[in-house]
């Protein structure tokens, strides 16, 4: 199975709250440091990357204090489909959504952005392939957000 379709199927299980059970070499994840990050912002790449199984090098947590981007880089995602991507960021957006949702130093954070991109090479500009965008509603819930 391709990584980019194990990625969707993976997401779109998690996000259904299905059980997802694929060939045994399908459910192997990435090795990634128990260790608690010291951070939210660790937390959640920590917890990003154990849930979709993607490599730590792919996902790069920021935020700008309105905005939280999660950026998938180099993903094998950029090669999906945007409904792919969306299935995707819908379980990464969850994720940041519980972890900043009593921390303080978030409580100005508006949207949540998640941006599939591609960084060719060190020094060089990179290239958006996708956004997908969550925005805190007047409930305080982050909502997908459609243009």
């Amino acid at each position: 199975m391709t990584e980019p379709i194990k990625s969707i199927l993976m997401a779109a299980a998690l996000f259904t709250g299905g059980l997802f059970i694929a060939e045994p070499a399908a459910q192997a994840q990435p090795a990634v440091s128990t260790a608690k990050p010291a951070d939210t912002l660790g937390t959640i790449q920590t917890t990003v990357v154990k849930t979709i199984g993607a490599d730590a090098k792919t996902v790069h947590v920021t935020s700008n204090g309105s905005v939280l981007i999660v950026a998938r880089i180099n993903s094998p995602m950029n090669d999906t489909t945007h409904e792919g991507r969306n299935n995707e960021a819908k379980v990464i957006a969850a994720i940041a959504a519980k972890e900043i949702g009593s921390e303080p130093k978030f409580a100005k954070v508006s949207t949540i952005r998640v941006e599939y991109s591609v960084h060719a090479a060190p020094a060089t500009k990179s290239k958006i392939v996708d956004s997908v965008e969550f925005r805190k509603g007047p409930d305080g819930v982050f909502d997908f957000h459609q243009t």
